[in-house]
């Protein structure tokens, strides 16, 4: 029963994530990922993947203080990119359960770099590097909807890739 309610859980969060990807303003790409991380970290938690609900829950709060930074002065200093970094790397050292909880760390690591960027079409294109790795990790978890989220989120970032950055530049240059 537990390992069904997970999976629920875990596609809730994959309509999130979804979501996100198909926005165009920086806030609500981030709020989306908000809610999808803390949907993640139950997710990952219900199936004792403690690397992957730390590497969520850390990214959870990371993405709450990088979403401030238009508005509140003190999110906007490098210093918390490079903590939250660190708090990956520490979160994943302590939940460590073989060479694959690597694969999140490194994901979570470029994630970062991604959320931190304000531009839009920075965000999609560095958010297309985790996907492989989170998609390893959540088949060796066995996260039937983290697998299944991953190849949805390639294709909505694409999509969004296509819709805001393609087409516009098209667009832009007739």
């Amino acid at each position: 029963m537990i390992q069904l309610i997970a999976q629920v859980i875990g596609f809730l969060a994959l309509l999130f994530v979804l979501l996100s990807f198909q926005k165009n303003n920086r806030y609500f790409i981030l709020l989306f990922l908000i809610i999808a991380q803390i949907l993640f970290t139950i997710h990952f938690g219900l199936l004792g993947a403690w690397t992957g609900a730390a590497m969520n829950g850390v990214a959870a709060l990371r993405t709450y203080i990088f979403n401030q930074r238009e508005s509140k002065h003190w999110s906007n200093n490098h210093v918390w990119l490079y903590l939250f970094i660190l708090l990956f790397w520490i979160s994943g050292i302590i939940s460590w359960k073989g060479y694959f909880s690597l694969l999140p760390i490194l994901a979570m690591t470029v994630d970062s770099f991604a959320v931190w960027n304000k531009k839009t079409s920075n965000i999609r294109l560095f958010m297309l590097i985790p996907r492989p790795l989170w998609f390893v990790y959540n088949f060796t978890v066995g996260s039937y909807a983290g697998m299944i989220t991953e190849v949805f989120v390639l294709f909505s970032i694409v999509v969004g890739v296509i819709r805001f950055d393609v087409i516009r530049s098209v667009k832009e240059a007739k």
